[in-house]
């Protein structure tokens, strides 16, 4: 078959999905959902049909979190059992069963799968504008209860209204546990319970759980939920998320630019639109080469500062030594708004020279003249003679710089 795309594992890809498909019945193995969350974490904003992905029998069988060496006999059951599973979704009056697979295909000489979503789930995955739910697949890939990830999703569905009550039949019927676990007990031990669990040492979201009753029989469950995220970070996200719903842009700029945006937590167009003034390719530039970073604590105000400066005084290289250094002096230096005079923060960053780039004086003070503006610049900071500053004045700094 001709088109194939080859499907990219990343687990800081994006699944997104209609509010719909997360809300319907069915009941899939969590190998299963894996692979389906998997290639659903491929889907571009601008993907106007589904592609057919090719991945390695090696990687496939990683994916999946399988053990020992790859076998075809194995992958070619999983596959071939989900092609004959069918979900059903609630249409008006209608009630549709759904296949969620339409095409998967073995290379044996080359070692390799190609597999494609059913055309049906097209109005469920594809150019999603309003009623849908967003999160990265890290957060699902490490869960070993098919359940975890069924309630996972449903959750964060609701973060932000941070409660969400079903009754429990429905929730029942949702996780395809209608049958099982008759006795509420055995299924909050046996389901919810160890979702529970799972969803707190491995996602970015956490849940208690309120019990309704009628008599002695547990009628409606709520589930409390809280967002794992940073203090700083949710206010951050708070500031710049503004009403991704509704809007279209069909430029492939903002198409991209939100892709790699969404992969750092930053779901504002309107910041978008506030950086083009900088230069299309290199906002681009920048969300591609910070998106798999770590260390960047402010992704916003990173980029914010780094365009500004970029735009009036200096353009640093991608990937290159300085930018390393100056990204991590900036994390540790911002963490204070008061002014420092520039004898005191050189003091500061010689020694963070040192000890984390492990240079010696010499060669610390000469990284030191070669960031020195870049770096004052990103930090804000005037250039002050020694006498201006009492030492009073002195300790405190130091005393800010601690904490």
């Amino acid at each position: 078959m001709s088109g194939l795309t080859k499907l990219d594992s990343n687990t800081t890809n994006l699944v997104t999905k209609a509010n719909m498909l997360i809300e319907a019945n069915y009941k899939l193995g969590v190998v299963e959902q894996k692979l389906i969350l998997c290639l659903a974490s491929n889907i571009q904003p601008t993907d106007s049909d589904f592609k057919t992905y090719t991945l390695s029998i090696k990687e496939f069988h990683q994916l999946l979190g399988l053990k020992g060496s790859p076998k075809y006999s194995e992958l070619r059951q999983i596959t071939k059992e989900l092609m004959q599973k069918v979900f059903e979704i609630r249409l008006g009056r209608k009630v549709a069963q759904v296949a969620w697979l339409s095409y998967v295909a073995y290379n044996e000489s080359e070692g390799t799968i190609d597999i494609r979503f059913d055309p049906f789930l097209r109005p469920y995955l594809l150019k999603l504008k309003k009623e849908f739910t967003s999160y990265k697949l890290e957060n699902v890939v490490k869960l070993k209860s098919s359940y975890a990830i069924r309630i996972y999703e449903l959750l964060k569905q609701y973060e932000r209204l941070q409660e969400r009550t079903f009754l429990l039949a429905d929730l029942r019927k949702i996780l395809g546990a209608e049958e099982i676990y008759p006795a509420y007990g055995n299924f909050k031990q046996r389901v919810l319970v160890p979702a529970q669990k799972e969803l707190k040492l491995k996602t970015d979201i956490t849940f208690e759980i309120e019990e309704s009753k009628e008599g002695k029989r547990v009628q409606k469950i709520k589930f409390i939920i809280t967002s794992k995220k940073k203090k700083k970070d949710a206010k951050q996200l708070e500031l710049f998320e503004e009403n991704l719903e509704g809007v279209q842009h069909s430029s492939q700029y903002y198409a991209k630019a939100k892709k790699l945006a969404l992969q750092i937590g930053v779901k504002s167009e309107a910041l978008l639109k506030l950086w083009d003034k900088f230069g299309e390719n290199q906002v681009i530039e920048i969300l591609e080469r910070i998106k798999e970073r770590k260390d960047i604590e402010n992704p916003v105000g990173y980029i914010t500062a780094v365009l500004n400066t970029t735009n009036t005084t200096y353009e640093v290289a991608a990937g290159s030594e300085d930018e390393d250094v100056l990204r991590h002096l900036v994390s540790i230096f911002r963490k204070t708004k008061e002014t420092m005079p520039d004898w005191f923060l050189k003091q500061k960053v010689l020694e963070e020279l040192q000890q984390r780039f492990n240079l010696n004086e010499r060669s610390a003070n000469e990284k030191f003249l070669e960031i020195k503006g870049q770096l004052f610049d990103l930090l804000g900071v005037n250039e002050l003679r020694f006498d201006e500053i009492s030492p009073e004045e002195e300790e405190e700094l130091k005393l800010l710089l601690k904490k």
